[in-house]
């Protein structure tokens, strides 16, 4: 994956409860695992929020990492776990800040092409967020997600195809 032999080492030393070692994985992940946070909740407020939850469940998790070498594979899948669950509760709320942000926001384009990525069901946003915002290989997106490569590829063009009907139709 992405990682090296530096991760795989501090993942060693972290699930053996050294504290440094967890925190430096924390830095050399945070902009991947930010970066997919956005492609999943389209909010930086809530991105963070989400690679927050996920560093926690991470360190309560971290002596259970079964195999060092896929410590960014699995941080990432944590991370979308997390990422889930928000988007899951933000669907549920509806809070006046919303429209605020909505009123006072001059980034028009980025904020439509966030709305027509939030309509894709959520296996289908977890691609085009692995993909266009982390720029994970399909093969990778295929090892973070546990499933094979076909189906990653079947389901980005799948995402794809709905995104270029849902700007078609206007």
């Amino acid at each position: 994956m992405k990682g090296d032999d530096r991760l795989e080492q501090l993942a060693a030393k972290a699930a053996k409860g050294d504290e440094d070692s967890f925190v430096s994985i924390c830095d050399a992940v945070k902009t991947e695992l930010f970066r997919a946070a956005m492609g999943i909740l389209s909010d930086e407020t809530l991105a963070l929020d989400a690679v927050s939850e996920a560093v926690f469940r991470a360190y309560k998790g971290i002596k259970r990492l079964r195999q060092p070498e896929y410590v960014q594979t699995w941080f990432t899948r944590i991370l979308i776990n997390a990422a889930n669950d928000i988007y899951k509760r933000q669907k549920r709320e509806c809070s006046i800040n919303d429209l605020d942000d909505v009123a006072f926001r001059d980034d028009y384009g980025d904020m439509e092409f966030f709305e027509l990525i939030k309509t894709l069901p959520p296996e289908l946003r977890e691609i085009i967020s692995l993909k266009y915002y982390s720029d994970y290989t399909l093969a990778e997106i295929a090892l973070v997600l546990n499933i094979p490569d076909g189906t990653v590829k079947s389901r980005l063009n799948r995402a794809l195809k709905l995104l270029r009907l849902e700007v078609e139709d206007g």
